[in-house]
């Protein structure tokens, strides 16, 4: 007996010496092979915006009680976000995933022609904006800015009169009824598809769902003047197959105007490389709804010199690119979320910050 206690008490100890080392699960471990067999990075952090039904920034969030101030606060937790997903933590700059795709639209000619007309890269930029009604909106109103969404149908009542276009967005299936009640003939010139589609923590929703909705929401809205916009999936590499999924499965009933993409990296030629890529698989003019220096699998996330460089850089070459319309910097708030602030465009007052003067004046 006494033999067998001394056994027991031996394992007892192996095990707890097992759990306090800190093992990972299998799992866990399986969740982020990929990553970090691959490097490839990205946008992981939309973890970083996960959203709740009610506290998604697909939609606008309610201004501050007193909306002469912003609150500076940079945690996450304040809106009790999710950590970021390691699984989604991507950057793909590897053309083999590369479709052959070409667009059937017919409207891709007359898209690229009107791309074609903004080439001298005044008014590209964009506002992805979740700060509601505020009066410093004004301050972001440029020659260089011409656009803002706001992850939603609905945007800030002053915009129109500042001289800003209107992105509405169909998020997911957390506002479809909104949607198709806002967004009706006259409302905008353009319209927006699913926010990350191919991730769990975003709309997630499946390619041949997806190809519905397009038929009964987007492509509809074509006849009444808009422009309508693809998905737009995370940088992570089934984001590319996820829509190639996509118009494989509308059978040639579904037909952008434009490719929306997002992208989070530290590599200036990573974000051409992968613009040009699916450029060159769809055919399609781009728009860059969501961009920032951001690499959520590393330490070195930059100092401003460092994201100033990186900004100018591939800003200046979207300038130069026919087939670039639009490119959105994350972003254009406090509470960035997971992200690097050093990425934010705003001082505590709402004001732009030095980044933010680059990107509303030079790029």
């Amino acid at each position: 007996m006494a033999y067998k206690l001394l056994n027991l008490l031996a394992l007892t100890s192996l095990a707890i010496v097992a759990f306090s080392s800190g093992v990972q699960p299998a799992n866990a471990l399986s969740n982020n092979h990929h990553a970090r067999d691959t490097g490839l990075r990205g946008h992981g952090a939309l973890a970083k915006r996960k959203r709740s039904v009610n506290e998604k920034r697909c939609k606008v969030r309610s201004a501050p009680a007193d909306s002469s101030t912003v609150s500076s606060t940079y945690s996450s937790s304040a809106d009790s976000i999710p950590a970021p997903a390691t699984t989604s933590t991507w950057s793909d700059t590897d053309s083999s995933s590369s479709s052959s795709w070409t667009s059937t639209s017919s409207s891709a000619a007359a898209a690229t022609s009107s791309a074609s007309s903004s080439s001298s890269g005044s008014g590209k930029g964009c506002l992805a904006w979740p700060n509601g009604e505020q009066s410093y909106l004004g301050d972001y109103k440029t020659d260089k800015t011409s656009l803002i969404y706001t992850w939603g149908e609905t945007v800030p009542s002053n915009a129109a009169s500042l001289g800003f276009s209107f992105a509405p967005q169909l998020w997911g299936n957390t506002n479809m009824d909104a949607f198709a009640k806002t967004v009706v003939a006259g409302y905008a010139k353009y319209a927006l598809f699913l926010n990350e589609p191919n991730e769990s923590g975003q709309s997630n929703i499946d390619a041949a769902d997806a190809a519905g909705l397009w038929k009964q929401y987007m492509e509809p809205l074509k006849a009444l003047g808009y422009q309508v916009g693809s998905a737009a999936t995370s940088s992570n590499p089934n984001g590319m197959t996820w829509t190639q999924d996509f118009f494989t499965a509308c059978g040639g009933g579904c037909n952008p105007d434009f490719v929306a993409i997002h992208w989070y990296d530290i590599s200036a030629d990573g974000f051409i490389a992968y613009v040009q890529e699916w450029y060159t698989a769809f055919n399609l003019p781009i728009w860059v709804t969501e961009f920032a220096y951001q690499d959520f699998n590393g330490d070195d996330q930059g100092d401003l010199a460092t994201i100033q460089s990186f900004m100018g850089e591939v800003t200046a070459w979207m300038d130069q690119q026919d087939y670039v319309q639009y490119y959105c910097w994350f972003g254009a708030m406090l509470d960035m979320q997971n992200v690097n602030p050093l990425n934010t465009l705003m001082n505590s007052d709402g004001s732009p910050s030095s980044l933010g003067e680059q990107f509303l004046y030079s790029g």
